[in-house]
């Protein structure tokens, strides 16, 4: 459609310059300033994304801002720009915009995805319950996806992480999508708790085969090395976490990651190696 349209305006353009230049000039001027006026919220979506890829969080939420206050974002950008204001601690503002999008009749997928949003937001809030209780409503009513397994696989593990309840979520996710790092990471992690360290270290090599920038990865590789003995290559992993992106998302604090190293310097050092 949008070929066709491009098109009829081309013919429109050449007919006008043969009966006016003028008219000409004055039609495309119009059509460029259409252009801009039609196109400027996914420019700056263009840009937000840019600058998201590249670490720049403050940056991308400028330019998402930018965009939805145009008045025209679609709802794929309204939902990038509160996860975006997500990852910059800006969860009232967050949790704002995705309630707002609730509000109206959306297609299941965008109703998922602005609900798993919201999940988010609870739990940053310290509401892990309220997440849990959401995202579970969300699942039952039949939504699956990969991002919400991982979500609610994230949370069993932080409030059950023993159970067995939490063990088949994370074993289940992981049939869905055995290939999602956060899904592998949350079994791993159960693995990990539940002492089964070989299981762990399997799932864990797996995730960091892709070299990952994420911080979680690193340090529950390093952590299962420890627990395994393998020091050396355990303090190589924390070495890799200065080269990831850390945001309001990372749930790993830099007090873990700074203990952890003690303590595997420590053994290290202990075991003469």
């Amino acid at each position: 459609m949008k070929f066709i349209f491009f098109i009829l305006i081309c013919i429109a353009l050449f007919f006008v310059y043969r009966y006016s230049v003028v008219l000409g000039i004055i039609l495309s001027v119009v059509i460029v300033l259409y252009a801009v006026y039609h196109y400027l919220p996914y420019i700056y979506r263009y840009k937000g994304r840019k600058a998201f890829n590249e670490g720049n969080y403050s940056e991308a939420a400028s330019m998402f801002k930018k965009a939805v206050d145009t008045g025209r974002a679609n709802i794929d950008t309204r939902m990038e720009y509160s996860y975006v204001l997500l990852r910059t601690g800006e969860v009232e503002e967050a949790e704002a915009i995705v309630n707002n999008m609730l509000r109206y009749k959306m297609k299941p997928s965008y109703k998922g995805r602005a609900v798993i949003q919201r999940c988010m937001c609870y739990y940053k809030r310290g509401n892990i319950d309220e997440a849990i209780e959401d995202g579970m409503e969300l699942f039952n009513d039949g939504y699956k996806s990969i991002m919400l397994y991982g979500m609610l696989g994230f949370f069993k593990t932080l409030k059950n992480p023993l159970s067995k309840d939490t063990l088949d979520f994370c074993l289940e996710a992981y049939d869905y999508a055995d290939d999602d790092r956060d899904i592998c990471d949350n079994l791993l992690i159960c693995y990990y708790n539940r002492g089964e360290y070989d299981k762990a270290k399997e799932l864990s090599d797996k995730v960091l085969e892709k070299a990952p920038k994420f911080i979680e990865a690193w340090y529950h590789g390093a952590q299962i090395d420890n627990k395994l003995g393998r020091y050396a290559d355990a303090l190589e992993k924390l070495e890799k976490i200065g080269e990831c992106h850390r945001s309001f998302m990372t749930t790993i604090s830099e007090e873990e990651v700074e203990a952890l190293t003690e303590e595997v310097k420590s053994r290290l050092s202990a075991a003469g190696k």
